[in-house]
């Protein structure tokens, strides 16, 4: 028996980027998971390659501000751009939250 969520998240967004959230109470960008970057409601940026060659591992790279719609935790519900420089929390975030710290 599944357990947990069933929705299928929406990413608008290329998640094999390098994903960031400006955090002003901290004074820059963090890197985060897509998860988190699409409920972040404040500043968003990726970071992709601007071309991809064989064997090359130092290509051009592009970053971007991301202004893409911001969904309440863990579900696909739009929400409102408030530039809260925080995540859009909801029960699915406690409840996850407190799975966490359980698990120490």
């Amino acid at each position: 028996m599944k357990r947990g969520e069933i929705e299928k998240l929406i990413y608008e967004f290329n998640t094999s980027g390098l994903l960031e959230v400006f955090m002003s109470n901290l004074g820059g960008w963090y890197r985060t998971t897509a998860k988190d970057f699409r409920s972040f409601n404040g500043p968003r940026r990726i970071t992709i390659p601007t071309e991809i060659e064989l064997g090359n591992v130092k290509v051009p790279m592009e970053t971007f501000e991301y202004y893409g719609p911001v969904y309440s935790y863990g579900t696909n519900k739009v929400v409102d751009f408030s530039d809260t420089g925080s995540l859009a929390k909801n029960e699915i975030w406690e409840k996850s939250r407190k799975i966490s710290e359980q698990r120490g």
